[in-house]
C-alpha cells in the first residue's frame, strides 16, 4: 500500500521532479564515465612509459576529486529533497490530519527516495556506459594512439564505485527527510500558505549599506588577490578567499533592499505595467534564498575558475611543444643540481675534459651509427647578479612587478661561451651571433622577458665578467638550449669565448651543462639506442634493464656525465597526457559543479512559482493578460538565474586576470581562445537549465491561470 501511494506521488509531482531526476542523472553519468577511463585503455595500442603514468596519474586525481564531486552531488540531493517536501507540507499534514501516522508518512517519503534514487542511478550509469565508449576514442586522442579492434567495455570498478556514492547519497538524503518530517507539527504543515515575502522592505537603509559595504569588500578581495598573483597560499590568498566569501554573501542579503530602494525612487519605471509585482517577486526570492544563492555563486566560480585556468594551463603545456622539442634529446649533467655528494664524478670529468660526447662514445660503440650531430653547452657561474644589469634599464619596473625583479636581481648570471651557443643554433638550423670581444649578447624564450631582455641588450649597457667590460650585442636572440616541456631560457648570457676561458681559471666545473643530440633515425628509434648505450655508459639502478621503448628512470644519477635525460619524443608524450588529464580534470569538475548550482536554481525556481500560482491567478483576475504574465515570470527567471552567474563571472575574471598576469603572459601564453570556448560552453549549457525552467514553470503558470479562469 506504502509502495503504491509512493508510486503515485512520484508520478503526481513528475514536474517538480523532473529537473532534479535529469541532474541526479547527469551526476551518475559522469561519475561512471570518468572513473571507468581505466578500464578502457585495454582498447589502446601498446602505450610508452610515460603515456601509462600519466594515465595512472589522471586515475588517481579523478578517484580524489570523485570524493568532492560526491559531496557536491549530496548537496543538491539533500537540498533539492528539502526544497520538495516544503512544497508538499500540507500534503504531509493532510496525511497526517487523516490519521497516517508520523512513521507511515516517513516510510511513504522513504519509498519516494528510493524509487527515484534507483530510477536515477539505472539511467545514469547507463547513459554513463554509453559516454564512457565515447570518452575512450577521445582519451586515446589526447594520447596520441589508437584503437585497432573496438569492442564495447564496461567497468564493474566504476559501476560499483558509482553505486556505493550514491547510494549513502540517498540514505543520507532520505534520513534527512525523515528526521523533517518527523520534528514537524501538524500545525506547521497545514499551515503553510502562500504569502508574499516582505523580507526586501525591512531595515531598506540597513540593506543598502550592507550593498555598499559588499562592494567594498570584493573590492578588496580583488586587491589582495592581485598582491598574491596565486602564486602562494599566503596571507593575502586567505585574505582574498575570507573577504571573498564574505562579501559575496553580504551582496546576496542585501542586494533585494537595495534594488528596491533605487526602483522606489523611479517611480516612472516602478510604477509601469506590472512591474512592481515582478520586483517584488525577486525580492522575496532572493531574501528567502540568499544563502543558497551565495553557495550557488560560489560554486560556479569554482566551476569556471577550474575551467578557464585549465584551458589556460592545457596551451601552457601543450600548446608550444613543438618549438620546445627542437632537440631530438637533451642530456642535462648537474653539478648544481645534484645534492648527494659524490666526488668521484670529478676524476670522470677531467678524464674527458668536461666533453660529454668523448665520455659516451668511447663507451658505446655504436654512438656514430646512432647520434648524427650534437651540440654541449657548459654554463659557467660569472660572479654577478642580473642586478648590475637591472641598474642601467630605465623602467625596468613596468616592464615586471617589483616581486620578480628582486628575485632576478639576486640570481647569479651564468654564461655560455659564444662558440657552444652558435654550435647549438647550427644544430637546429638557427642563425648565432658574432661578438667582438667587447660584447655580450641575451637570448630568451620566455615572452614575459623580452622587454627585459631588448633593454639589456641595447648597446650602451655594460657588465663586467672576470674583468673584462662586455656591453650589449645589439639585439635579442630567441634560441632553446634544450629539450624540455616549455620555454624555459630567461635572460642566458652569450659571452666571447674568451672570457669563459678567464672564467675557468678560477671555476673548475660549470653550474650545470646541457648536451644536445639528433639523432640518424627516427625519434623512436633513437630513443631506444640512446637508452641502450646509456645502459653501457652509465652504471644501472638495481635491477633496471635498457628499455626499449624510451628512456626511463633506469640509470643511477651523478653530476656528471648524466644527471637526467630529456628526449622530444618523450616530451611529446607527456604533453599529450598533461593535455588529458588537465582536460578530463577541468571537464570533470566545471561540468559537475555547474550541472549542480544550476539544478538548485532550477529547483528552487520551480518551487517558488508553484508557491506563487495564487498570486498569478490574482493578477489575472485583476485584467492581466497572459503575455504580461509571462513576462513577469520569464524576467523573474532571468534575474534569479544570471545573478549569481554575473558575480561569480565578476570573481571569475578577477582570478583569471591574475594568473594570465603571473604565469600565462610571463611565459608567453595567450589561452584567450580556449578560456572563451570553456566560458561560452558553461554559459551555454546553464542557459539550457534557464530555458527549460523556464519553459515548465510557464506550463504551471498557464495551467494553473486557466483553470483559475474556469472555476
Amino acid at each position: 500500500m506504502l509502495v503504491k501511494l509512493a508510486l503515485r506521488n512520484v508520478k503526481r509531482a513528475g514536474r517538480d521532479y523532473a529537473i532534479y531526476f535529469i541532474t541526479v542523472v547527469l551526476g551518475v553519468a559522469l561519475f561512471y564515465a570518468f572513473n571507468a577511463i581505466k578500464s578502457q585503455t585495454v582498447l589502446f595500442d601498446a602505450m610508452s612509459a610515460d603515456s601509462a603514468r600519466m594515465l595512472d596519474l589522471l586515475t588517481l586525481l579523478i578517484r580524489m576529486f570523485s570524493i568532492v564531486v560526491a559531496c557536491v552531488l549530496g548537496f543538491l540531493v539533500v537540498y533539492a529533497n528539502r526544497f520538495l517536501i516544503r512544497r508538499r507540507r500540507r500534503e504531509f499534514g493532510t496525511y497526517l490530519l487523516l490519521g497516517m501516522s508520523a512513521g507511515r508518512v516517513s516510510r511513504v517519503l522513504l519509498c519516494e527516495t528510493i524509487l527515484v534514487g534507483l530510477a536515477s542511478l539505472v539511467v545514469g550509469l547507463a547513459l554513463g556506459i554509453a559516454m564512457s565508449q565515447g570518452l575512450s576514442f577521445a582519451t586515446a586522442a589526447l594520447m596520441g594512439t589508437t584503437m585497432t579492434k573496438y569492442r564495447f567495455i564496461v567497468s564493474p570498478d566504476a559501476i560499483g564505485l558509482t553505486v556505493l556514492c550514491f547510494v549513502v547519497v540517498f540514505m543520507v538524503s532520505a534520513l534527512v527527510d525523515v528526521i523533517y518530517i518527523r520534528r514537524c507539527k501538524l500545525i506547521t504543515l497545514l499551515s503553510a500558505r502562500e504569502a508574499n515575502e516582505h523580507v526586501g522592505m525591512v531595515h531598506v537603509p540597513l540593506r543598502v549599506v550592507g550593498f555598499v559595504v559588499a562592494i567594498v569588500i570584493l573590492g578588496c578581495a580583488y586587491w589582495q588577490l592581485s598582491i598574491n598573483g596565486l602564486q602562494q597560499a599566503d596571507v593575502h590568498f586567505w585574505a582574498a578567499t575570507v573577504l571573498m566569501i564574505i562579501g559575496t554573501f553580504l551582496f546576496f542579503w542585501s542586494v533585494a533592499g537595495f534594488v528596491i530602494f533605487a526602483l522606489t525612487h523611479a517611480k516612472g519605471v516602478y510604477l509601469k505595467g506590472i512591474r512592481m509585482f515582478t520586483v517584488r517577486q525577486i525580492a522575496s526570492k532572493v531574501n528567502t534564498a540568499f544563502v543558497s544563492m551565495s553557495v550557488v555563486c560560489v560554486m560556479l566560480f569554482f566551476a569556471l575558475t577550474t575551467a578557464s585556468v585549465g584551458m589556460g594551463l592545457l596551451e601552457l603545456f601543450a600548446g608550444n611543444i613543438e618549438q620546445t622539442t627542437r632537440y631530438d634529446a637533451s642530456i642535462v649533467a648537474s653539478a648544481e643540481l645534484f645534492y648527494k655528494p659524490d666526488p668521484s664524478w670529478q676524476d670522470t670529468y677531467r678524464e674527458f675534459n668536461g666533453d660529454i660526447e668523448a665520455c659516451l662514445s668511447s663507451r658505446a660503440d655504436n654512438w656514430d651509427s646512432v647520434v648524427r650531430k650534437s651540440a654541449q653547452t657548459d654554463f659557467w657561474p660569472a660572479g654577478v647578479n642580473y642586478q648590475e644589469l637591472l641598474d642601467q634599464i630605465q623602467g625596468a619596473e613596468a616592464m615586471k612587478d617589483a616581486q620578480t625583479l628582486a628575485s632576478m636581481g639576486k640570481t647569479e648570471i651564468k654564461v655560455i661561451s659564444e662558440s657552444q651557443y652558435n654550435a647549438c643554433c647550427e644544430l637546429i638550423g638557427e642563425t648565432g651571433v658574432q661578438l667582438a670581444a667587447n660584447q655580450f649578447a641575451i637570448d630568451n624564450t620566455i615572452v614575459g622577458y623580452d622587454d627585459l631582455g631588448k633593454a639589456m641588450s641595447k648597446n650602451d649597457v655594460s657588465l663586467e665578467i672576470a674583468g673584462i667590460m662586455l656591453y650589449g650585442y645589439g639585439s635579442l636572440q630567441c634560441v632553446p638550449l634544450d629539450t624540455t616541456a616549455m620555454s624555459d631560457v630567461a635572460l642566458q648570457i652569450i659571452v666571447p669565448d674568451e672570457v669563459v676561458t678567464s672564467l675557468r681559471e678560477h671555476t673548475e666545473f660549470p653550474a650545470y651543462t646541457h648536451f644536445n643530440i639528433m639523432y640518424n633515425g627516427d625519434r623512436t628509434q633513437g630513443d631506444s639506442a640512446l637508452s641502450k648505450i646509456l645502459a653501457k655508459a652509465v652504471p644501472l639502478k638495481d635491477g633496471k634493464t635498457p628499455l626499449t621503448d624510451g628512456i626511463e628512470d633506469q640509470f643511477q644519477r651523478t653530476p656528471w656525465p648524466v644527471t637526467n635525460v630529456y628526449t622530444g619524443h618523450a616530451m611529446a608524450e607527456q604533453a599529450s597526457g598533461l593535455k588529458m588529464v588537465i582536460t578530463f580534470l577541468a571537464l570533470y569538475i566545471g561540468f559537475v559543479m555547474l550541472v549542480a548550482t544550476a539544478a538548485v536554481l532550477a529547483i528552487q525556481q520551480l518551487s517558488e512559482t508553484a508557491d506563487s500560482l495564487q498570486r498569478y491567478r490574482r493578477l489575472s483576475d485583476l485584467g492581466c493578460d497572459m503575455k504580461q504574465i509571462l513576462g513577469s515570470l520569464r524576467i523573474q527567471t532571468i534575474v534569479y538565474f544570471c545573478a549569481p552567474l554575473v558575480l561569480a563571472a565578476s570573481h571569475t575574471i578577477c582570478a583569471v586576470s591574475v594568473v594570465s598576469a603571473t604565469l600565462f603572459a610571463e611565459l608567453g601564453v595567450n589561452p584567450s581562445g580556449l578560456i572563451g570556448i570553456s566560458a561560452f560552453t558553461i554559459v551555454a549549457i546553464y542557459a539550457v537549465y534557464l530555458i527549460v525552467t523556464y519553459q515548465l514553470s510557464k506550463s504551471i503558470v498557464r495551467s494553473s491561470v486557466c483553470q483559475g479562469s474556469v472555476l
